[in-house]
């Protein structure tokens, strides 16, 4: 345990690596072990948990993942929340890493469900409209299915952008002004998400176009709290890793005793069956023990090259998973003994055919989904630059 003391700052650098190749702030986590690591542990929470329920890192349901995966994100966005920027630079900057990739992908795989739909048998997704390719994903995002995660960027363009204009006048303020600021803003951010959480549309009918006002001020607490813990907390996290784990699995066990029923679904606030506090506590509490759990394995992130570029291309893998699940189900269509399997992954993409009908390989949906999906980031980057390159030269 002797990486206990291992800042999550260390080793972060002020380059910038290019638009769309991961999903921010990883430009800076990119550069920090610990904060690299936690993005890995993220990304595989979020495919592991689309892979039916195997949910390999819950501790068996302890830690299910629905509750602070996606939360973790908006954790570390909060931490690496850069203020020194002006007004135009920083919204410029926010929209074509976000709003634009996914606007751009949402198109690719709006045609690409329009022509399996059309030519091929398939019945997933939505029409080829306007309303699909220009409304829903700011409104829901899951139109086009093979690109649903994508919806995580609204929420975090909108969080990013009023938690930069709230928080721009005290930029410069380090000292307790800027603590006291940093603390007012985490309590208002958990104000704001309990009404989130109290108008869920579960309980207010069919989500529409205010899903996207939800989402936002749902996500702010742990926004908030990413950058409380830079601006206040993390000089007192320092608690050795043998006793910070287990006293935080512990207070975890607690909540989870009291509100046995806590797994809520973030991408459409359902399941909200607990009271908003008990629903935040355990989404931090979550979030800090993977952090602890990353400040250990932070020298393993140090050492190799994979995890690293796993860390730096969150965006490639959160935007193109599930049409590397798709390609793995094609792979194993004939190795089911399932008779139904061809026509139900056409129109189920929840089902997923396993070789001999062994449900043990589902980590092999997750190694192809790895490289499918990193592969498909990196083939459009090349391209993209050939095609500047060539823009550019004439």
């Amino acid at each position: 345990m002797a990486n206990n003391s291992l800042s999550p700052r260390a080793g972060i650098r002020n380059t910038v690596p290019r638009t769309g190749s991961h999903t921010a702030p990883a430009a800076a986590t990119a550069r920090s072990p610990v904060f690299g690591m936690l993005y890995v542990l993220g990304i595989f929470m979020i495919m592991d948990g689309h892979v039916g329920s195997f949910d390999y890192l819950d501790l068996h349901g302890l830690l299910r993942y629905q509750n602070y995966h996606v939360a973790l994100f908006m954790f570390v966005s909060g931490y690496f929340l850069n203020l020194s920027r002006g007004y135009g630079a920083f919204f410029r900057r926010k929209f074509m890493r976000l709003i634009v990739p996914l606007y751009a992908w949402n198109a690719a795989y709006g045609l690409l469900c329009w022509y399996l739909n059309r030519r091929h048998g398939f019945s997933l997704g939505g029409d080829l409209s306007a309303y699909n390719l220009l409304i829903a994903p700011l409104t829901d995002g899951h139109r086009f299915i093979y690109n649903m995660a994508g919806w995580f960027l609204v929420p975090l363009f909108f969080v990013q952008a009023a938690s930069f204009v709230i928080l721009k006048p005290f930029a410069e303020k380090a000292d307790a002004r800027g603590q006291t600021a940093a603390l007012l803003f985490f309590a208002a951010a958990c104000a704001l998400g309990a009404s989130a959480l109290s108008c869920a549309p579960e309980n207010h009918g069919e989500p529409g176009a205010a899903l996207a006002a939800l989402r936002t001020l749902y996500f702010l607490p742990p926004f908030a709290f990413g950058f409380l813990y830079r601006r206040l907390l993390e000089k007192y996290d320092t608690l050795p890793a043998v006793y910070a784990l287990p006293l935080l699995l512990l207070a975890v066990t607690i909540l989870t005793t009291a509100f046995p029923g806590i797994n809520h679904i973030p991408s459409w606030l359902n399941t909200v069956n607990a009271p908003a506090a008990a629903i935040y506590a355990l989404s931090l509490l979550a979030i800090l023990f993977w952090l602890r759990v990353a400040r250990v394995l932070a020298p393993l992130w140090q050492k190799n090259a994979a995890l690293q570029y796993i860390s730096a291309h969150t965006f490639d893998l959160m935007m193109h998973h599930f049409a590397g699940f798709m390609i793995a189900k094609a792979l194993f269509l004939p190795l089911s003994p399932d008779s139904s399997a061809a026509t139900r992954v056409k129109s189920d993409i929840w089902y997923y055919p396993f070789p001999a009908g062994n449900e043990n390989f589902a980590w092999t949906y997750l190694a192809i989904s790895l490289v499918i999906a990193l592969l498909t980031g990196f083939t459009f980057r090349k391209i993209y630059a050939k095609i500047s390159e060539k823009l550019s030269w004439n």
